[in-house]
């Protein structure tokens, strides 16, 4: 009995971690996903106050299908959960700014919320919220330095994408820094 209980240890071992790299792979590439389509979003719309409809929808298949790869692979189905509530709470957290604003939140940036909020529901439910509010710090900030250049509010347009984008890099860096992990 200790033979076969030795014999099965290495290959027990081997499948744990080979598993837990296997989704922590899935987990990265999902970021660089996010970071590559985030950079050409928030260029896009920078120059052109647009965010085009097929990469965000991409940016949203893509997060979405390495994240529940990964979520099957490391058996957490949980966090897979999170990220798609994350992804419908911050898609109506700025769907409802957006009608309350009248024009102050464009139609791009509350798509743009979907993968916004599955990006940041991986991460959790602190990190979620914590990005969501950072992005309108962010963004308020740069809006206020824009308009003392400018020396004008009235009819000033800030894209709101980028802070958004930067919003999720800053909160994803402060939950790996805090967690000493690896993989986001």
């Amino acid at each position: 009995m200790a033979f076969v209980i030795l014999a099965l240890q290495e290959p027990i071992t081997a499948a744990t971690i080979s598993t837990s790299t296997a989704g922590a792979l899935l987990e990265c590439l999902a970021w660089a996903v996010f970071v590559g389509l985030g950079i050409a979003l928030a260029v896009i719309d920078a120059r052109t106050r647009r965010l085009p409809n097929r990469l965000v929808a991409l940016l949203t298949a893509v997060g979405a299908l390495f994240f529940t790869s990964a979520a099957i692979v490391e058996q957490n189905l949980p966090a897979l959960w999170r990220a798609l509530a994350g992804l419908a709470i911050s898609f109506g957290v700025y769907l409802v700014i957006s009608l309350a604003a009248r024009g102050g939140l464009g139609a791009g940036d509350v798509k743009l919320a979907a993968p916004v909020g599955l990006y940041l529901g991986w991460l959790g439910w602190e990190a979620l919220a914590a990005g969501i509010v950072l992005a309108f710090v962010i963004g308020g900030v740069a809006g206020l330095a824009l308009a003392a250049r400018k020396r004008r509010i009235r009819g000033l347009t800030v894209p709101f994408g980028p802070f958004m984008l930067a919003a999720v890099v800053v909160t994803a860096g402060l939950v790996a820094s805090s967690t000493n992990e690896i993989s986001i």
